[in-house]
């Protein structure tokens, strides 16, 4: 019987890990905090611990390319699905396609109940690319609807002064910053 239930789990962090859509695995003793600065009452123990999902604070990673932002996303998202924790992990842009073409396709509510069954939502490179101005409200729209519900951990190089370059609309972005923030690390 214990052989059966250890089995069974390691097939369900299995199957997270895969739905989660991360296109490789990284671990978090892996990542380097020498070159990060974390906000102040944040410790790396704090973030293994996910106590920010509970809190359901979400965390934006800002810095230039290549300061790690990627993989302590990914990092955080495999320690979730090894506690059982459902995660999707979205290029952003990839994440605006998806949703411009579910839209198109009338497919939109199938998506967003898939996207709903993560309990943790990662968007890597944000503002890397613009979005269609479509896809930016669609976007906006579920990031709305998912306030205060769940965690986001979004990866951004761009500073907020810079997202209606994305979003291309100046209240919507307001609105969308405000909520990111108002429980956030």
């Amino acid at each position: 019987l214990v052989c059966e239930l250890k089995n069974r789990e390691k097939v369900r962090i299995s199957k997270l890990l895969s739905n989660a859509g991360f296109y490789s695995i990284k671990m978090f003793d892996n990542f380097k905090f020498d070159e990060v600065t974390l906000p102040s009452g944040l410790t790396p123990e704090m973030l293994r611990s996910l106590d920010f999902v509970q809190e359901r604070k979400n965390i934006i990673m800002y810095g230039r390319t290549g300061t790690g932002k990627t993989m302590l996303s990914i990092a955080l998202g495999v320690i979730a699905c090894q506690k059982g924790i459902p995660v999707k992990f979205y290029r952003t842009a990839a994440l605006v396609n998806q949703l411009t073409e579910a839209k198109n396709a009338g497919t939109l509510g199938v998506l967003i109940k898939r996207l709903n069954k993560a309990s943790i939502i990662i968007l890597d490179e944000w503002g890397y690319v613009p979005y269609d101005r479509t896809g930016a409200q669609l976007l906006f729209d579920y990031l709305s609807e998912i306030h205060e519900q769940k965690p986001i951990i979004l990866n951004t190089n761009l500073e907020f002064s810079r997202w209606t370059n994305v979003l291309y609309d100046e209240q919507m972005t307001a609105a969308l910053v405000g909520r990111l923030m108002h429980h956030c690390y």
